[in-house]
């Protein structure tokens, strides 16, 4: 199994959940208007409105999904930007 964990700008969210959707993904979630600092410096989440807010997505996926995707999940952050975290998981239950 792999988790899939992706930090995009909230105007993105709508076509990455497309993304996954279109590739057998149907199990997501997500955490809006989060906080850090990265590349880009400082990113709060106390805007007015979201756009500007980044969001926080992961899935837990067989591999072989993840396999499939892997290549667009790449396409998409050179794209739009930012970050994607995949890693080794077990699920317990």
């Amino acid at each position: 199994m792999k988790k899939v964990e992706i930090i995009i700008e909230s105007v993105y969210v709508n076509r990455l959940i497309d993304l996954l959707k279109s590739n057998d993904i149907n199990g997501y979630t997500i955490i809006k208007d989060i906080q850090g600092a990265g590349g880009h410096g400082l990113k709060t989440a106390d805007d007015v409105t979201d756009v500007f807010s980044n969001n926080y997505v992961f899935t837990v996926c067989e591999e072989s999904k993840y396999l499939n995707i892997e290549d667009s999940i790449s396409k998409f952050i050179k794209r739009y930007g930012g970050k994607c975290i995949v890693s080794d998981v077990m699920l317990l239950i």
